[in-house]
């Protein structure tokens, strides 16, 4: 399922992907469970992005210069 689908409030309405054959609870809960997915995977790439990378050190044993 594309992320547009996945977060569309017009999903029910249009009777697309995974509301189709839901009920208007059923699929106000699948929406709600979808966006804080979303957000959940965007909060944990941005905390991806956050982190410093790990730098390879310099040749063992060489001083610093």
């Amino acid at each position: 399922m594309r992320r547009a689908e996945a977060a569309s409030p017009n999903g029910y309405e249009y009777g697309a992907s995974d509301y189709k054959d839901q009920g208007p609870d059923a699929a106000l809960a699948l929406l709600t469970k979808n966006v804080e997915d979303l957000c959940n995977e965007q909060r944990r790439r941005q905390q991806q992005l956050d982190q410093p990378t790990e730098q390879a050190s310099p040749t063992a044993g060489a001083s610093p210069a």
